[in-house]
């Protein structure tokens, strides 16, 4: 189904869009023809240390970064983050008041979680490397095609396997202990949405994410890590473009789904608001009232 265009009167958000690690803005053309359709636009960023210009970047670098490119824009934003941006976008949006934001494929907060995936650890030996020579990791052919590519055939491998660029060394390593993300209390309408074959985040991260910002968790089979990029990923795209023109809040407390329609797991998120409303029914108590 086609997404509704905004009336001209309606003032459009900006989509704020942050690549992936060893990637860059071009991982966003195919879905800008998307946006444009609905009114809205999809402007993608460059991000600190895969421009050739801001040497070892750090996380901290990028979420300055984010944040910045939010403050200059003049109106409502949405950020959208991919992989380790939907990290950093994470924390910019308990900081600052975003339109919504839009996680795609995002690294959950905090410590890395065990076992990691089968598919990750065999990488793992040669980017510990890299990272205590000081050195930026260069992913193999091979494991971009495992991991980030796992989906891609053909010419559309090829076209980006001669795009990417080395990782960060500083960025690399903060993410080896990602920072907690403990909004206090969201306003901020969030959609998370997961490849059902990605081969380096297990649905249980995306979970996560879900539970702690109240949002929406879609999840889409046969797509992998860079759904922008693969066959079939136009269905994520345009489902994001439908929630940027509507974005909800949820009021879902028990469901498990992970339809278009359904919202996260319930557990950190019940227990939440569960907080919250005992601390609203404490307000005014006189002392001593049973």
């Amino acid at each position: 189904m086609a997404p509704t265009v905004l009336a001209p009167s309606v003032l459009a958000p900006t989509v704020l869009a942050a690549h992936g690690l060893g990637l860059g803005p071009w991982v966003f053309a195919p879905w800008v023809p998307l946006f444009a359709e609905a009114g809205l636009e999809l402007r993608a960023l460059s991000l600190p240390g895969h421009d050739g210009k801001s040497g070892n970047a750090s996380f901290g670098d990028v979420v300055r970064h984010l944040d910045a490119a939010v403050a200059a824009v003049d109106g409502p934003v949405i950020l959208l983050g991919h992989s380790f941006a939907g990290l950093a976008a994470q924390v910019v949006a308990t900081q600052r008041r975003l339109h919504a934001a839009v996680f795609v494929c995002p690294l959950p907060p905090g410590p890395m979680r065990p076992p990691m995936r089968p598919s990750l650890l065999r990488h793992v030996p040669r980017a510990l490397v890299s990272l205590t020579l000081g050195r930026p990791f260069v992913p193999s052919p091979s494991a971009w095609k495992e991991l980030g590519f796992s989906n891609l055939r053909g010419a559309s491998l090829d076209h980006a396997l001669a795009r990417v660029v080395p990782w960060p060394n500083r960025l690399c390593r903060d993410l080896l202990h990602p920072p907690r993300v403990l909004p206090t209390d969201v306003d901020t309408p969030v959609l998370v949405t997961l490849g059902g074959d990605d081969p380096i985040l297990d649905p249980s991260d995306a979970r996560v994410v879900g539970d702690l910002f109240e949002g929406l968790v879609w999840r889409y089979d046969r797509l992998g890590h860079t759904p922008m990029l693969e066959e079939g990923g136009e269905r994520m795209g345009r489902d994001i473009v439908n929630f940027c023109l509507a974005p909800a809040r949820p009021k879902v407390l028990e469901s498990e789904g992970f339809g278009p329609a359904e919202g996260a797991g319930h557990a950190l998120r019940h227990a939440r608001r569960g907080e919250r409303t005992k601390r609203r029914s404490a307000y005014g108590q006189k002392k001593g009232t049973p």
